[in-house]
């Protein structure tokens, strides 16, 4: 019998020995789980900072150019930093797809289970007055809806990340055009229509977000000294938050409603 020291039941047993290949799959995927864990926290912290920033468009060009400046030149944030997300983006998306349906018969019935759930109370024929209330579960819809949008953000974080770094290292191919973010730029770049990859961009990062932040929490500390049912108001206070803030902040940043409190 060999001990398992976990956080939940540090006096677990195990019959199999740490030289058997069952210990050994349980040991790889304690690791793909920390690093997906880690890289997601990451991120996640990184899109809170991202986003607050992003918006101080909402209080006019004044205060986002100094807020780009401060962050490119005054204490040159940027430029390390959008390496170290590329770094974790991808490294986090590799380790997190091993739970992604690879097969296209497992992704039919995911597809499935996602239509009969969200269908699923249509069909219930519930006594009002009954104790017992049915309803779709919780858990599973969030791991559909961080799946789904998890291939929106790989896709649309990936073309953003290299726009980003094009524009913090080059002029894009503008004579006179310093490298980094200006309001102008922005403004112009969202009026183009870049504002609706951005609107989609922002939503699906925001629910992946609030989703995974949930989910990491439950999965290493919930029963312990955090309850389940505050990283649930977590998640709704999350997703509410920065889903109100990024549209702000988008709408701000096509110049439609320009310097909203400024």
């Amino acid at each position: 019998m060999t001990g398992i020291d976990t956080e939940l039941y540090p006096k677990a047993k195990t019959r199999h020995s740490k030289t058997s290949t069952a210990f050994k799959h349980a040991q790889k995927a304690l690791r793909d789980e920390r690093i997906s864990g880690l890289t997601g926290a990451f991120l996640a912290a990184f899109i809170w900072g991202h986003l607050l920033a992003e918006s101080s468009i909402i209080f006019g060009r004044d205060v986002y150019n100094y807020v780009a400046n401060f962050m490119e030149n005054t204490i040159p944030l940027a430029q390390p930093v959008i390496f170290l997300v590329t770094i974790a983006f991808f490294t986090h998306f590799i380790w997190a797809s091993r739970k992604i349906p690879g097969k296209l018969r497992e992704r039919k019935i995911m597809l499935e289970l996602g239509q009969k759930l969200s269908e699923s109370r249509k069909g219930w024929q519930q006594d009002p007055k009954s104790d017992i209330t049915l309803r779709s579960h919780f858990e599973t819809s969030l791991w559909i809806t961080q799946v789904r949008t998890g291939m929106i953000v790989l896709a649309a974080g990936s073309f953003h990340l290299v726009l980003v770094a094009w524009n913090l290292f080059s002029d894009m191919g503008y004579v006179g055009q310093a490298p980094g973010f200006t309001a102008d730029l922005t403004i112009s770049r969202m009026g183009s229509g870049l504002w609706i990859l951005y609107s989609v961009l922002m939503a699906s990062v925001v629910a992946h977000m609030a989703i995974g932040v949930y989910r990491l929490l439950v999965k290493w500390f919930a029963d312990t000294w955090f309850v389940r049912n505050y990283a649930r108001a977590l998640f709704y206070l999350l997703f509410t938050f920065y889903m109100v803030l990024g549209t702000l902040t988008i709408v701000a940043g096509t110049g439609v409603w320009e310097g909203v409190f400024s």
